[in-house]
Order: structure tokens, then sequence, then C-alpha cells
């Protein structure tokens, strides 16, 4: 027997032991043989193509045979296979199974073949490739006898699931839907596009046809029924249609977004629909969470929804603000009014803050809502007066000064702070509070060390450390700062203390007390023994703040008492010293040599403690004056409390534009102005820049040249360096 016969011989009988082989691997009695199980088979194979071309196209030829006869004995198996005892898709499995387990053994000896005849002839042409002939051989005898077959049975079997949802028939439907999707590797790519689109239309019409069904329901019902529709459509579609890199599994999500999502929230954001506004509104929290995983955590149809969403929150804040507004118009008494802008504060923290606490607790915080929550009360803001709620800011602020900060202040401060940090025009408030910080410690001595430093602390954290470097080191200064010893001339003592011009706001009014002649001799005494004190080449400037010195008075009345007050108004009282005749404010302001609003307010500030009474027209001292302490304070009414207008600090805010701009040209080298404009925009926090005033500052610096226009785009601006 030669080598030929012998060979074809032996592998006649490996080919008819197959039978039994493969019914033990189809009932898990054994794996798939390995290569040690057949290389010594192999190597003899390989040795006999070896010996010429005319031998190696023998042995491919005889396995070419061997390809067909395989894919014989498996449809015999598959038809052997079929009892009428199963349903068709099982029996479609069956059957594919026993054509892939022939395919598998099979591939495992042309694996090695394949590799021996490449590596005799190198020549990939002269004998294709044997394994992939036997796969393409077996998908295409198993496909077209069986596909128009399992493709119906799919599609039905895919509708009944809509209803059952059974999990062992989805995972059933997967596995089939696996074999259709093979088919696109080989002459079936055509029917599997077929099936693929027919899925789609029928998917199409019934997403239709159940968001007509949810539209029927109540809008709670509505909610519940459409998150569990999509949880489990989208798990069907996930774990049916889950090949790799699928795209049929893709497009029907897009299809369910489209038809099921995309509906709802475009019917969300239709002007006569309120279902947003009554989950917020009725306290339905737990349909508001609901609505959060419907929109995939806003992952898809942000713009609609977050739109809706933005628009009540809006409403409501312009209601306060109209409300209130309208309420403070009609009040006249200074306190009602005061008491209508804490109201209108507290109702905007509440808003903020119960639509905080809804996200919180109901939407897993998702940041995305939070911001957009931002976005709203940024919009509220700017659409009330900014002075007015800047006035509401400030004197809710100055109320944690008048006790002490305990757990449940703090939290309220934070609360403060987080809709100041929606407040547009930042940097006007700061630098109010400043102001209004600085005539508290130096005209009421109202320090409070703890507190203050933590609402400056919580500025730090919500502008940021270089919006509160002024304040942090006025408050440094004033602490570091020693009373000067005392100077006395003629039995009155003068004591000063000296601060830093650079970290303290300008108090105004300025005021010059000239024609208070002591006062005058004190400053003068005072100056001298400071600067003799100093080394010539560091003598200092003192600019005295005549509108804030403050004088210690004694006087009896039924006891004896010792008053500090404003020099002014110790000015004032000191007029009815010799005799306590009534004395008109015009002649009081004659005699002191200071008539403007600062005067009169003092008047009022003496009055309103009964250190002065009004005697008709004219004011008299209040000889039956008591007080519970012998020595007090009176402090010093300075203007109104808005001290910086918007003009104030226009010259800052071009240095803060002018400096972000640069910074952002020389890190992008070229921007076009819109480009710039947008940016330098985003960078400032503290306050919202105009465009106008934006292309003001880019105008100066091209002439300047720092910027210059590209030639090539005149609309391109180029950072020279």
């Amino acid at each position: 027997m030669n080598t030929y016969d012998k060979i074809r011989g032996d592998l006649r009988i490996k080919m008819d032991n197959q039978r039994s082989n493969i019914q033990k691997v189809l009932n898990g009695e054994q794996n798939l043989y390995t290569a040690k199980e057949v290389m010594t088979f192999y190597t003899e194979i390989y040795n006999y193509i070896v010996q010429g071309e005319q031998q190696g196209q023998m042995m491919y030829e005889l396995f070419k045979e061997y390809i067909q006869k395989f894919l014989q004995v498996s449809e015999g198996l598959a038809k052997e296979s079929w009892k009428g005892q199963k349903n068709f898709l099982e029996e479609i499995l069956y059957q594919h199974q026993i054509y892939e387990t022939h395919t598998r053994i099979l591939q495992s000896y042309f694996a090695y073949l394949d590799r021996s005849f490449v590596e005799v002839s190198n020549n990939t042409t002269q004998y294709p490739n044997l394994k992939q002939q036997a796969k393409k051989q077996f998908y295409e005898s198993f496909y077209i006898k069986l596909f128009s077959s399992i493709k119906e049975e799919f599609k039905t079997k895919l509708k009944q699931d809509r209803i059952q949802l059974d999990k062992e028939q989805q995972l059933q439907l997967q596995r089939v839907y696996k074999i259709i999707y093979d088919m696109k590797a080989f002459q079936d790519i055509g029917n599997n596009q077929l099936i693929q689109k027919e899925i789609k239309e029928d998917s199409k019409t019934y997403y239709l046809q159940q968001y007509s069904n949810f539209q029927q329901q109540s809008f709670l019902d509505q909610i519940k029924s459409l998150v569990q529709f999509k949880q489990e459509e989208l798990s069907r579609i996930r774990l049916i249609f889950g090949c790799e890199q699928n795209e049929l599994q893709k497009e029907l999500i897009d299809l369910f977004n489209n038809y099921i999502i995309n509906s709802y929230a475009l019917d969300l954001n239709s002007d006569n629909n309120d279902t947003l506004k009554n989950i917020i509104f009725q306290d339905c929290y737990e349909q508001f969470g609901q609505l959060v995983f419907f929109f995939d955590h806003f992952k898809s149809n942000t713009h609609i929804f977050v739109k809706k969403f933005q628009e009540i929150i809006i409403q409501q804040g312009m209601e306060i603000i109209a409300e209130r507004q309208n309420r403070i118009l009609q009040t006249k008494i200074k306190q009602e009014k005061e008491d209508q802008q804490n109201k209108f504060l507290e109702q905007l923290i509440s808003l903020q803050q119960s639509y905080k606490k809804l996200i919180y607790e109901h939407a897993e915080n998702n940041q995305f809502l939070l911001a957009n929550l931002r976005v709203a009360f940024e919009i509220i803001t700017a659409n009330a007066d900014q002075y007015f709620i800047m006035e509401s800011l400030l004197q809710k602020l100055h109320t944690f000064t008048l006790k002490r900060i305990d757990i449940g202040e703090e939290k309220q401060l934070k609360e403060v702070m987080q809709l100041l940090e929606c407040f547009q025009a930042k940097d006007l408030l700061l630098r109010n509070y400043q102001n209004k910080l600085a005539q508290r410690i130096l005209t009421l001595f109202d320090y409070h060390s703890d507190i203050d430093k933590q609402i400056i602390d919580q500025f730090r954290k919500t502008f940021g450390p270089e919006h509160t470097k002024q304040l942090e080191s006025m408050i440094k200064d004033y602490e570091q700062q020693k009373n000067e010893d005392k100077i006395s001339i003629s039995d009155i003592e003068i004591q000063a203390k000296i601060l830093q011009k650079e970290y303290w706001p300008e108090i105004r009014p300025q005021l010059g007390l000239e024609n208070i002649l002591i006062l005058n001799q004190l400053k003068a005494a005072y100056r001298q023994k400071f600067n003799s004190q100093q080394e010539k080449n560091q003598l200092i400037e003192i600019s005295w703040q005549d509108q804030i010195s403050m004088m210690e008075l004694m006087f009896r009345t039924n006891q004896e008492y010792k008053v500090i007050i404003g020099v002014v108004g110790g000015a004032i009282l000191l007029q009815f010293n010799d005799q306590n005749n009534p004395l008109t404010s015009e002649q009081l302001a004659q005699s002191i040599g200071v008539n403007n609003q600062y005067f009169l307010n003092q008047i009022k500030l003496l009055e309103s403690r009964k250190l002065l009474i009004r005697d008709g027209q004219a004011y008299k001292f209040n000889e039956e004056f008591s007080n519970p302490k012998l020595k007090f304070r009176v402090g010093i009414i300075l203007e109104s409390f808005v001290e910086y207008q918007q003009e104030d600090i226009q010259g800052d805010r071009k240095i803060a534009i002018q400096a972000a701009i640069v910074r952002i040209m020389k890190g992008k080298k070229t921007l076009t102005f819109q480009q710039l404009i947008q940016s330098v925009k985003e960078q400032l926090k503290m306050f919202k820049p105009k465009d106008t005033d934006i292309k003001d500052v880019i105008e100066i610096l091209m002439n300047n040249e720092y910027l210059k226009r590209n030639q090539q785009n005149m609309n391109e601006l180029i950072y020279v360096s």
C-alpha cells in the first residue's frame, strides 16, 4: 500500500468515527480534539505533501471531499434529532449546534493542514484556506435551507416576548439572532439586512402605539409606565441584540429614544403641559426622581427637560421679586422695608435650598441639574434690581454679627453664600461689605473676631483668595496695630490708632472740622509726637479721619456718666455745657462750622439716644437722661448704606478685563473676537462684563500693541509677545 492510500484509509477511519465523537461532544462527554491528539497524523500528511506539487494537490482535493462528507453527516444527525417535541427555534438551535460542532472538529484538522500547505508552497492562492472553506460551506448549507423559517419564527417570538417578558425565551432569541447576525460575513448578507429592516419597522410601529396608550393615562401613571417600559424594553434590546459591535442594537435604542423619550420630552415642554410643574408643586418627589432616571440622568434630551425645569424655577423667583418689590414700594417706614428685604431674601434662599434638596435626595445629587439650577438663579438675580438684592444680602450678613454663630447659623450663612454665588455684581457687593465692615469697626468699635473671620472665610471659599485679599489684609492690619500713647493738652487727652491707608476703604463723607479748635491742637500735637519717634527717613504722612474721630465726654444728670461719641456729636452736646438753652439745627451748625447731611445725621442720632430732646423746632440737652450703664458708646451715622455705586468700580472692572484678556491670549496666541469675548466671560466670575466693555479694552490693548489683527483673517487677533 502506497503512502497516499494509507493516509486516505486512515482518514476514512477517522471520519467514520466522527458520529460517536460528535454525539459525545453534543452530550458534553468530551471536548473538541486538541492538536496533540492528531499531531502524529498531521506529520504523516505533512511529509507526504513536501514530496512534490502533485502529492500536495492530491491531498488538498482529498480534504475538500471530506468537507462535503462532514456536512452530509451533520445534516443526517440534524434530521434524526427532529422528534416534533421541541419548538421550532429550539430545533433550529440544536441543528445549528450539530453543524457548528462538525465544523469546529473539521477546523481543528484543517488549521494545522492549512499551515502545512502554506509552509510547503508559500502560496496561499494555490491552496485556498480549507478552514475558511469549511466554515463558509457550513453556513451556506445551513442558512439556505433554514433562513426563511428562522426569520419569520424569530419575528413572531420577538413580538410575543414584548408581552410575556420571558427571560429564557429572550436568551433563546439572543442565540438565534447571533446566528442571523453571523450571516453578514457570508452570502446571506442581503437576508441579514432584510430582517434587520423588518425588525426596525416593527419596533417603530410598536413604539408609536405604546406611546399613544401612555398619553391616555394620568401624569403620575404615565411616568410610572414610561419608566417601567424603558427599563424592560432597553433590557430586552441589549440582551437579544447584544452581539459584539452590533449596529442593530444601537439603531433600536435610537428608535426608542426618538419615539418614546424624545416624544415625552417634547410633550413636557409644550406650553399647555404642566406635568413637571405639578410634580414639583404637589411634592411628587419620587416621580421627579423617576423622570431623572427616564432621561438617563440627562445624558439625552437635556436641552428639552432642563429648559422646562429652569423656566419653572425662574417663574417662581420672578414672582417672589415682583411681590416683595411692590410691598417695599408701598412701605414708607424704614423698619418695615428692612423686614420686607429680609423676607425677600429668605424666600429666595428657601426656594434655592428646596430645589437643592430635591436634586440631592431624589436625583442622586445630579451635577448637571445643580449647574442648571445655578443658571436659573443667575437669571433670577439678573432680572431683579441689583442694589435691592445687594441691600438684602448685606443686611442678612449683618445679622450674623449680632449673635454668636452656632451650627444652625453656620448652615444659614452657607445658604446665603450659595445665593450670593448667583449674584451678578459680586465685586460691588464685596466692596460694599468691606466698607460696611470698616465703618462698623471704626465708628462703633464693633468687631467680632471669630464671626467676622468666619464670614470672610466663606467669601474666600466662594470667590477665591485673590478676591478677599483686601478684606483679610484690613482685618490683619486692625488686629496688629496697637493704640498709640495718649497725649494731653489742657487736661484733654487724645489717643489714636495708626492704620495703613492702602488696606482700608475711603470712609465717606470726608469731613474737615477745622472750627473745632481743641481738636486741631490735639491733632497737631499728636502728629508732632508720632513723627518725633520715627527715623528722619521714615516719616509717615498721617491722614486724620475727622468723620470717624471719637471723643469721651463726662456729664451728670441723675448720675455721673461717660459717653464715647463722635467728635461732631460731642461738639453738639458741648454747646449746652454752659447754658441749656434751646438751639435750632441752623444755630448749632453755625457754631460748630459743619452744615451737611452728616451733621443732621448726628443730631438724629443724639435724639434717638435721648441725649437731646425737642423744644418746638429747637433742641436742648435732656437733663433727665438716665441709662443703666454709666459708661456707654454712641456711634456715628455716616451716609446712606450704598457707599459704592456701579461707576465707582468701573476702573477696577476694566483692569480685571484687561488682565483676563492678556492671560487668555498668552496661552492661546490667536483667537477670533467672539472666541476671546466668550473666554473672558467664562473667566471673570465676580461680575458679568458687557461685550462693549470687553471690546473697548481689546481696542486699548491693540493701540498699545499688545494685540494685533491677523492680516489673512481680520476677525482674528494675535498676541504680541
